[in-house]
C-alpha cells in the first residue's frame, strides 16, 4: 500500500500481484512488469496475508498498514490487476473484501473493466466503478453495478480513445472520471470535443466529473476535478431501494 499519484485516490493497494491477464494492449503496469523484471506470477500478497494453509486470512500487518493512514482515505484496490477476473480465486476476493469490511473508516474504490463478472454485494464503504473506452456493450456491462448495490457508482472514461455515445441514462451514475492513456505520446491522444462533449452532458445530469491531470494540456486549466456526494445515496439507488 502507498501514497497514490492518482489524483482521485489517496492510496493505491494490490494485494494481488502478477500480470493482469485482461491484457489491454495500453496497460502501463505490464510494461513496468517487463521493464523491471518483477515476477509475472499471478498471487495474492504474502507479506499482506499469509499463505495458503491460513485461508488466505488477512494478518496483522494489513490491519496495521490500513490503521496507521488517515481515517477516511480512499484506497484504490488492484490498480494494476482485475480483481473480477476468472483467474482471481474467491478466497482471495473474500480475504480483500474482508479488509474492506473491518476497515469502515477508509472508503475503499474498485475500477473493473468486467463488471459481469462481480460476484458479490458491495459492502457500504466501497464506491463501485467501471471502465468505457468507447465499446457500446461496455454501457449495458455497466448498469451490472446497481445489482451490487454499491454507494457509489462511477464510470471511468480512461484512455478515452474515441468520441463516447453518452447515453440518457447518466444520471444514475454519481460521478464520471476521464483521462488519456499512460505513457503513449500524442499518437493516442483524445480531442478537446470529446472531452467537452463528456463535461456537457454531466452538467446536464448533474453528475460530478473529474478529468485527470493528464488532459491538461488538452482541456486547459482549471481542470474540473469534482467528487460525488457520499452524503446521499444517487436518486436511482433511492428509487430502487424504496
Amino acid at each position: 500500500m502507498q501514497k497514490s499519484n492518482i489524483e482521485w485516490t489517496d492510496y493505491t493497494w494490490n494485494p494481488i500481484k502478477g500480470i493482469c491477464p485482461v491484457g489491454c494492449w495500453y496497460c502501463y503496469a505490464r510494461r513496468m512488469y517487463q521493464r523491471f523484471g518483477w515476477n509475472p506470477e499471478i498471487r495474492l500478497d504474502g507479506e499482506l496475508f499469509g499463505s495458503c494453509q491460513d485461508a488466505f486470512a488477512p494478518n496483522i500487518n494489513v490491519y496495521k498498514k490500513l490503521e496507521r493512514i488517515k481515517a477516511g482515505s480512499k484506497i484504490f484496490i488492484c490498480s494494476t490487476f482485475e480483481l473480477f477476473h476468472p483467474h482471481v480465486p474467491k478466497e482471495w476476493k473474500d480475504a480483500i473484501f474482508q479488509a474492506i469490511k473491518d476497515n469502515p473508516q477508509h472508503t475503499f474504490q474498485i475500477l473493473t473493466k468486467l463488471p459481469q463478472n462481480i460476484d458479490r454485494e458491495m459492502p457500504d464503504n466501497v464506491w463501485l466503478g467501471v471502465t468505457i473506452t468507447g465499446d457500446d456493450d461496455q454501457w449495458s456491462k455497466a448498469f451490472n453495478l446497481y445489482s451490487k448495490l454499491p454507494k457509489i457508482k462511477f464510470i471511468s472514461f480512461e484512455p478515452l480513445f474515441q468520441p463516447i455515445e453518452i447515453i440518457d441514462e447518466l444520471w444514475v451514475f454519481d460521478w464520471i472520471i476521464t483521462g488519456r492513456v499512460t505513457g503513449q505520446g500524442k499518437k493516442h491522444q483524445p480531442e478537446r470535443a470529446w472531452i467537452q462533449e463528456i463535461v456537457d452532458e454531466c452538467k446536464n445530469s448533474d453528475t460530478p466529473v473529474f478529468i485527470k491531470n493528464n488532459l491538461k494540456q488538452i482541456w486547459g486549466e482549471p481542470l474540473i476535478q469534482e467528487f460525488p456526494n457520499i452524503a446521499e445515496e444517487s436518486i436511482y439507488q433511492q428509487n430502487i431501494n424504496s
